[in-house]
């Protein structure tokens, strides 16, 4: 057992608890969406490449715009993970730097991914018949390194929430002292139901991103794909909120100890529970209105507005249960508080100026998209 950290010891937060808890989950819901797609959508396109008719239209669509979401996802990503390291510096250096050499990979790896990327992506643009062998290669290789990304993270992640393995992992992975930065949670099972969780959320944000891409970006006369992308989402949902139930359930009844189960279960926090576990219903639900129409704005609106909701309740338990996770250790509430309104001012006006150009950037997607169908 590890001692209990004295939190009113540490450095005071520079930032309201709840400012942090806020942006820390706004960012990661905003950072989901397309990380989704690429976590699960690469590997579907490359698969789908090969393939004829409607499935071969969807990879070549979703390959072209694989670029720009994943420049989406990185950048949406990084706030987060810099709330992260403000709520949590006690729990999240100890564990990277007991991974380190499994963190700092996430970043090389990436950067090869993108290469590849862009590399499939272009290959779709030359219209060719058959794309080069090193182009399809290469988006299989990226698909693979975003599967194994997203494990690493939940290696980081995971251990974050397990402070009682610290000492044991410094123990063995140390010189004369030093953390040699090799050590790894891949024992635990909740690492593993963790990437399950995400593979099953990223499966029903592709259905619901299918649809909303068949109903405002694809032509009205191309009536035989959209008719086809809504059948195809329905049957991809189907499975996606079959693997995050699955998943999610293990993960609760598995890796949960009885005092979390307590708490989650208890109070204003048994409805959050609750709503989290029947929220993969919701897309699959709209999905079904929709099997057999053409997609349109209504249809996108409740598929997309659905999986929001999954995607936020998702989030925002997440961010409950990593809090009690690491209250036996120190209760980063009770974390003296001395708010630096300046750098927060700073924050606030860079987020919104940012929120804004990124808002202006789709709106002018949107009404070309609009202008090219009409």
């Amino acid at each position: 057992m590890m001692e209990t950290l004295d939190t009113s010891a540490l450095p005071a937060m520079p930032a309201p608890f709840w400012f942090v808890q806020f942006f820390k989950v706004l960012g990661f819901i905003l950072h989901m969406v397309p990380m989704n797609l690429w976590f699960v959508g690469m590997v579907l396109a490359v698969f789908f490449y090969r393939r004829k008719g409607p499935a071969r239209t969807w990879a070549e669509r979703l390959g072209t715009q694989m670029p720009v979401i994943v420049a989406f996802g990185v950048n949406f990503g990084i706030v987060p993970l810099l709330f992260i390291q403000v709520a949590y510096p006690w729990a999240f250096y100890p564990a990277t730097i007991l991974t380190a050499w499994f963190w700092f990979s996430i970043i090389i790896l990436l950067i090869f991914a993108y290469y590849g990327v862009y590399a499939f992506a272009f290959g779709i643009k030359r219209q060719a018949e058959t794309m080069p062998a090193w182009r399809y290669a290469a988006g299989w290789i990226a698909a693979g390194l975003f599967l194994l990304m997203g494990l690493l993270f939940c290696n980081g992640f995971s251990l974050m929430a397990s402070p009682n393995h610290w000492k044991s992992l410094w123990l063995t992975h140390n010189v004369a002292g030093a953390a040699t930065g090799t050590a790894h949670n891949f024992a635990d099972p909740s690492l593993w139901l963790r990437w399950l969780l995400m593979l099953g959320l990223a499966l029903l944000t592709a259905a619901a991103y299918t649809v909303v891409d068949a109903a405002c970006f694809v032509k009205a006369d191309r009536k035989d794909y959209r008719l086809w992308a809504a059948g195809f989402a329905w049957r991809l949902g189907l499975v996606g909120s079959a693997v995050t139930v699955a998943a999610g359930a293990a993960y609760v009844w598995g890796t949960w100890d009885r005092d979390l189960f307590a708490t989650m279960t208890s109070g204003s926090r048994l409805p959050l529970t609750a709503l989290t576990a029947i929220a993969p219903v919701l897309p699959v639900l709209a999905l079904t209105l929709f099997r057999n129409r053409t997609p349109d704005l209504i249809a996108a609106g409740l598929v997309g507005g659905a999986q929001v909701v999954v995607l936020t309740l998702n989030a925002v338990s997440r961010q409950v249960v990593q809090n009690w996770e690491i209250a036996a250790y120190g209760k980063v509430w009770e974390i003296p508080q001395k708010p630096d309104w300046g750098p927060m001012a700073l924050f606030l006006v860079a987020f919104v100026l940012g929120a804004a150009v990124i808002g202006w950037m789709l709106a002018q997607v949107v009404r070309s998209a609009e202008a090219s169908v009409h």
